[in-house]
């Protein structure tokens, strides 16, 4: 991914919402929690939120974990810091 499509992604007041809710999160989150979270805090639909959340992902900002039939979410800190992003300061 380069620089210019990371910074794309995050260049929404949305998934820049997700972002600072999940560098809140200390661990891991289950994508059925934080969707739902996330779409009662900004008022928006769940599908609405699912499709940010795969814009995350897909830009590597999100790193997706597979369990079965649930989904964990947490931040790249790795990815974000390697541009100059500290999530804790957004």
């Amino acid at each position: 991914m380069t620089t210019a499509y990371i910074l794309k992604s995050i260049a929404d007041d949305t998934r820049l919402a997700v972002i600072r809710k999940l560098s809140s999160e200390q661990s891991e989150v289950a994508c059925s929690a934080i969707v739902k979270d996330c779409s009662l805090a900004l008022k928006l639909s769940q599908p609405t939120m699912s499709h940010h959340f795969s814009r995350l992902v897909q830009s590597g900002v999100i790193l997706e974990r597979k369990s079965g039939k649930e989904k964990f979410y947490t931040l790249n800190l790795g990815l974000l810091s390697s541009i100059g992003i500290n999530p804790q300061k957004l």
